[in-house]
């Protein structure tokens, strides 16, 4: 059975709770991110608050910051973390 995110919500302290069709859920902390390029406009919490979903894809504002999911969950488990 494949699973698929269903709802993204902000959360304090930059992180992310991610929920997904089976009814599981992660958290995602991108705090330690904010301090390089790709991600710097995240600090802002009105930004970082402006979170949506589209398809796999978590995407802020008008859609010019996007990260895929496996990328998110990579960062949720300790594994391959985004490139700054």
């Amino acid at each position: 059975m494949v699973t698929h995110i269903h709802a993204v919500t902000p959360l304090s302290g930059h992180r992310l709770l991610m929920e997904f069709d089976n009814g599981s859920s992660i958290t995602v902390d991108l705090s330690p991110k904010l301090n390089t390029i790709r991600f710097a406009e995240l600090a802002d919490e009105t930004v970082f608050k402006n979170v949506r979903l589209h398809q796999e894809t978590v995407v802020w504002g008008d859609g010019v910051l996007k990260i895929p999911l496996f990328e998110l969950i990579d960062v949720a488990v300790g594994g391959v973390y985004l490139a700054d």
